[in-house]
């Protein structure tokens, strides 16, 4: 979770995406070089470093442009639960490594995380910690929903068949694609050429 303050700096928390919505993400609905370039526009526009901590994204023994973040915001009203796409953001591969902060435990990157949130926050280790609990509590409680999807801040840009006002019900979500399972779009989808700039701005 990314929180914009008031003073234009960034707190950074440790995030994961509810175990119902993985792999439904843009990067699976837009067709690969609209994803690549879209991508490349959001490094771009920062500078190519973080949004967050200002540092380039190491790999290995070199740098490469950051990553492209979604920020999503989980949003439940009456009986509607909406995952609302709210922008994207450049972000060094240690800052993004804590936003997928349950695969990162995964594959034995906890204390990566821990060292990326005290270094960015000025935290401690207990905050640290704290904060990551935080995010597996909210996980929990996100996990036992099934979410539509709410695209609405493409529009202009993206047309998709059959969801002229972009927001996909839950149970057709499996129709845009998939990147954990490999599964391809199923729906037509139309993107114009410029790239609203409303994403860069949530």
């Amino acid at each position: 979770m990314i929180i914009r303050n008031e003073d234009g700096t960034m707190t950074l928390g440790a995030d994961r995406l509810p175990g119902s919505v993985w792999g439904s993400n843009l990067r699976a609905i837009l067709p690969t070089s609209r994803w690549v370039a879209l991508s490349r526009m959001t490094a771009e526009r920062a500078g190519r470093v973080c949004e967050v901590c200002d540092q380039p994204s190491f790999y290995g023994e070199g740098t490469r442009n950051p990553d492209c973040h979604e920020i999503w915001a989980f949003e439940v009203a009456a009986s509607l639960a909406v995952q609302r796409l709210a922008g994207v953001i450049a972000l060094c591969g240690a800052c993004h490594e804590t936003q997928h902060s349950g695969l990162a435990e995964l594959n034995d990157r906890w204390e990566s995380v821990i060292a990326t949130l005290c270094r960015v926050n000025g935290w401690d280790r207990p905050d640290a910690e704290a904060d990551i609990e935080r995010s597996r509590e909210r996980y929990r409680e996100l996990s036992s929903t099934e979410w539509d999807l709410d695209l609405t801040l493409l529009s202009g840009w993206v047309t998709l068949d059959g969801y002229p006002e972009l927001v996909i019900r839950s149970d057709d979500r499996a129709t845009l694609g998939n990147t954990l399972d490999k599964t391809k779009r199923k729906l037509s989808l139309i993107v114009g050429a410029e790239v609203p700039d409303a994403i860069w701005r949530w």
